[in-house]
């Protein structure tokens, strides 16, 4: 399978600062995958548990612990479910929306 697009899974960890209070960080993985449109049927499911699906991606099977998003094109997207096919996994992805408070 050819793979046309490049996500960077964002593997969590935490550091401190100068008070020594922990903060997210993300280290970047570069991956190949194929960007796909999330399904008519799942979309209205999903919305029905008051998600918000926007994007599906397709790659090879890989690991993601310690992955809770995934980032395509400078947006970071935060992972909703994962599906595996043989050696291939489906990962659908909903956007991060960040409050100014």
């Amino acid at each position: 399978m050819l793979w046309k697009n490049v996500a960077y899974l964002m593997l969590e960890t935490t550091i401190l600062d100068k008070l020594y209070r922990p903060h997210p960080s993300y280290i970047p993985k570069k991956i190949f995958c194929n960007i796909k449109s999330v399904g008519q049927n799942e979309f209205y499911q999903a919305e029905v548990a008051g998600l918000k699906p926007e994007i599906k991606i397709e790659t090879k099977l890989i690991d993601l612990s310690n992955v809770g998003h995934v980032k395509i094109k400078d947006k970071l997207y935060k992972i909703l479910r994962t599906y595996r096919k043989e050696d291939i996994i489906e990962i659908v992805l909903t956007s991060m929306v960040v409050a100014n408070e």
